[in-house]
């Protein structure tokens, strides 16, 4: 795809911001609907696999999906994968100490395949749900059945592997591929990378919820990247669906909530990040849609 002349963005915005507001938000809607109707057209699919690195707003197009699959008349569950991870004692460790999460060994992979082969075969399945604050699974399991015309998404990091996608009758998997997709080109002729949006997207994030500064968060982003190396990246373009999660104006909204702390940071990772940043002009109107995918780094108190 093309990136996104920043430039060009600016002179939109200052004669009409809601337009490339609206314009954005219906690019990635467009995507969510084109997939929506793709999967209506064929009845064969079953199964409905999604994965994307970090930060790339898999739940938010996840639900969105949902609702326009069932807007067609087809009615979807979700699973989410993290519902497999084994006990937390079980999970094995990082040089760095932490617990190593990303790796596919930490899901309870004989029970993911059996609750995908009872799925396809029309079965009632017991899902897990993952407790995270104890680091075990809950004692009470959720039912699921598909009927006809029912799909199910299930949607996390390991979605896309072959571990999954080829253990399976093909032809009632879809899968599904997000992230951003799209650079932007900034006036001074810097560029801010796919992975430096979704850094900054993350950042955002954990500094609002979690409380983490830049520092932990570039700390954590350079094994999260060599997970991403070893587990997603090599399966994004595989997929049937690929789809961009690039806002054009989202740029608008980080310079606004982060933007002050930002400029006086001077980690290695945040050094592009920060003088892209700078070229951002301040807006105050801007709108976020409820629905929009960006209220997954944004809606926090500012």
């Amino acid at each position: 795809m093309k990136s996104i002349v920043w430039k060009e963005i600016e002179q939109q915005s200052y004669l009409n911001i809601a337009s490339v507001v609206y314009q954005s938000e219906k690019h990635f809607d467009n995507q969510v609907d084109e997939t929506a109707r793709a999967i209506y057209h064929n009845s064969d699919i079953k199964i409905i696999f999604v994965a994307g690195p970090s930060s790339s707003g898999k739940t938010t197009f996840s639900n969105l999906l949902i609702n326009d699959l069932q807007a067609l008349g087809i009615c979807a569950h979700y699973i989410g994968m993290d519902d497999f991870f084994i006990n937390r004692a079980d999970v094995p460790f990082l040089p760095s100490g932490l617990k190593d999460f990303d790796n596919i060994t930490a899901l309870d992979l004989p029970l993911v395949h059996k609750v995908i082969g009872g799925l396809m075969s029309d079965e009632w399945v017991e899902v897990p749900e993952y407790d995270f604050l104890t680091g075990e699974r809950k004692k009470d399991m959720r039912i699921v059945r598909l009927y006809a015309h029912d799909v199910v998404i299930i949607e996390g990091i390991h979605a896309l592997n072959p571990v999954f996608t080829q253990a399976h009758e093909r032809q009632k998997i879809a899968t599904i591929s997000i992230k951003p997709r799209r650079n932007f080109d900034m006036p001074s002729g810097r560029t801010l990378t796919c992975d430096e949006l979704r850094l900054l997207r993350r950042s955002l994030r954990d500094f609002y919820t979690r409380g983490y500064s830049f520092e932990e968060t570039a700390r954590q982003w350079n094994e999260v990247c060599v997970a991403e190396n070893k587990y997603i990246t090599p399966y994004m373009e595989s997929a049937d669906f690929k789809i961009d999660s690039t806002h054009a104006y989202e740029l608008y909204i980080y310079k606004q909530m982060i933007g002050k702390y930002l400029a006086r940071c001077y980690i290695d990772e945040f050094q592009n990040i920060r003088k892209c940043i700078e070229e951002v002009a301040n807006k105050q109107d801007i709108q976020i849609p409820k629905s929009s995918l960006l209220n997954e780094f944004a809606t926090f108190d500012k």
